[in-house]
């Protein structure tokens, strides 16, 4: 599933829960057997869970036409109390970001975890959707139109361009593969998906969700139509991109807003520009963070050496090794192929080891020593396509066997998102972009320009979209009534590499009552990246009563990254 063109979709769908042990194969489950309906129609699945396929319109701008629509997948894990009893505290849907990561993928890696995390005096069920176009949802946003052979081939051929930092020669090779790929998807797709997944779209079948869901509640209760009579309001925990996902929902629709948790925050306003200039801000003090580790390790740090007399020497050596693979790149023999081991490779490695420093620090630092010590076999391995799989997976079907267009999808919901601010996505504007982000991360410039540089050519314009104004006004909370509105509830890192901590304040000055609350850690994601008892009290609390702490408020962390690795208690381990 792996692609260098969106890094944070291997952050949300690689996610795992050894620690809590309820980890299942999404492949485990034919979800060609569960016939789309209007209505929340739920089966067992996975053993223990339920699955449901959910009709909505394909153009929200005409709800009334199903002749084309889709079908949302979900999968919910159930309370650990009956739907009856007065204890239960409703549904929590959860987006893993991406954009495009799996949301039935989350719950069933997630579900337990996150299920544990927010249930107190009151126990709710988790929802997992994939939004449109993506993994089990159909139409999928598939260029490739299930062929994984030519994916995987174009897919090797992207790791080979030279660094755009090179010169404009290289920069027009990496312009005109991306403008290739838009081209690709715009000859593949035939007006069903591609210009119906906006962001919008998705928050509108949200909504669409949460009243299906609690008109399956009143059914199965028998409930007349005047306790219906109040509007339901939507539960959330969003990271990532699912932060800007839960922003648009909260402006769109600030009077059906529950319980909302934002967690590693995306600037809305950049992400409409198309740009991402406002996520590598604090990516070198992360990296800082890591040959600290190292440094203090000793001995027990391969990546330092005796000679060393501080941590900046050890990030010496590994970026001299980077900045000579940008113009050298190294030939080595992986799997019966010859590769190319590229400075793209090695820096997208050290950039998704980031996301969770706990369980990711000494697979890391042990990695680089082997490759500066001309042993790249651990690189190749965590960024090679795996052509073989390529050969066994048969994704004809509807729903597909199991989810390889995640880079497609991306680029359907964030270039389409951006298409009207961006503008023209000119030769000049990616040279633009390429220097700004390599300004701000020499270390992560590189990976990070295939992300805003995979929207060029993009031609898809969603009708239906929602540009601003993001924001919302306080909700009073009436004691503890898990139905009543209240503020938003923003949390992060200190140091997030892809989200820093500066966007969860700008964000929260947009919705007024809202709460930071910062988790003194490193990675993406406080709940997924560090364990801290304080800030799961803090969600809890805000789950079962509404109440949110002083802003500002700032929570330890219960463990810290080391090398070698520590387990770090109740943290879901998602290596």
């Amino acid at each position: 599933m792996w692609t260098p063109v969106i890094l944070d979709i291997l952050f949300t769908a690689s996610l795992v829960t050894a620690t809590h042990s309820h980890k299942r194969e999404t492949s485990d489950y034919d979800w060609s057997s569960i016939t789309p309906s209007k209505q929340l129609k739920y089966h067992d699945c996975y053993d223990g869970y339920t699955c449901a396929r959910l009709q909505v319109p394909l153009d929200w701008q005409n709800p009334e036409n199903y002749s084309q629509s889709v079908a949302i997948a979900i999968v919910t894990l159930p309370a650990t109390v009956p739907n009856t009893s007065a204890s239960f505290g409703g549904t929590v849907l959860i987006n893993p970001g991406g954009p495009s990561g799996s949301g039935t993928d989350m719950a069933l890696e997630l579900g337990h975890y996150l299920q544990e995390t927010f249930d107190g005096e009151r126990h709710y069920e988790i929802l997992g959707f994939d939004p449109r176009g993506v993994a089990f949802s159909t139409p999928r946003a598939d260029c490739y139109s299930g062929d994984e052979i030519r994916r995987a081939v174009d897919q090797l051929q992207s790791t080979g361009i030279p660094s755009p930092k090179l010169g404009p020669t290289t920069l027009e090779y990496l312009y005109q593969s991306h403008l290739g790929a838009s081209r690709l998807c715009a000859e593949a797709d035939d007006g069903s998906i591609f210009a119906h997944m906006s962001t919008a779209s998705v928050a509108r079948d949200m909504l669409e969700i949460v009243e299906r869901v609690d008109e399956l509640k009143h059914t199965a209760s028998n409930s007349s139509i005047q306790a219906r009579s109040k509007k339901p309001n939507l539960q959330y925990y969003g990271v990532s991109y699912g932060t800007y996902l839960g922003n648009t929902f909260a402006s769109m629709f600030p009077d059906r807003i529950g319980r909302m948790v934002i967690d590693g925050v995306e600037d809305p306003h950049d992400y409409l520009k198309g740009t991402w200039e406002k996520n590598l801000n604090d990516f070198e003090k992360v990296l800082d963070h890591f040959y600290k580790t190292c440094f203090e390790a000793g001995v027990e740090c391969p990546l330092k050496k005796d000679s060393d007399r501080s941590a900046g020497a050890i990030r010496e050596r590994v970026s001299s090794f980077l900045n000579n693979l940008e113009v050298s790149p190294v030939s080595a023999v992986y799997q019966g192929r010859a590769s190319l081991v590229t400075s793209l490779l090695v820096r997208t490695l050290i950039h998704t080891a980031l996301y969770s420093p706990i369980t990711k620090y000494e697979s890391l630092s042990i990695a680089l020593a082997e490759s500066l010590a001309g042993n790249h076999t651990l690189v190749l391995e965590n960024s090679a396509v795996d052509l073989e799989s390529a050969c066994e997976i048969k994704n004809v079907t509807y729903p597909a066997e199991s989810y390889s267009w995640s880079d497609n999808a991306a680029s359907g919901i964030l270039c389409g998102d951006s298409a009207l601010d961006a503008g023209n996505r000119s030769l000049t504007w990616a040279r633009d972009i390429v220097d700004t982000l390599y300004e701000q991360s020499p270390t992560a410039g590189e990976a990070w320009t295939k992300i805003p540089l995979s929207c060029v050519g993009w031609n898809f314009k969603p009708n239906f979209l929602f540009r601003g104004p993001f924001g919302s006004s306080a909700q009073s909370v009436k004691g503890s009534n898990h139905t009543s509105n209240a503020p938003l509830l923003v949390i992060s890192n200190r140091y997030d590499h892809a989200t820093p901590l500066a966007n969860a304040y700008a964000v929260s000055q947009s919705h007024a009552g809202s709460t930071v609350v910062v988790q003194e850690s490193f990675g993406h994601c406080a709940l997924l990246t560090s364990r801290s008892n304080c800030t799961a009290n803090i969600v809890s609390e805000y789950f079962n009563t509404g109440r949110i702490p002083e802003h500002g408020t700032v929570c330890e962390q219960d463990c810290i990254p080391s090398i070698p690795f520590k387990a770090c208690p109740g943290l879901p381990d998602y290596s």
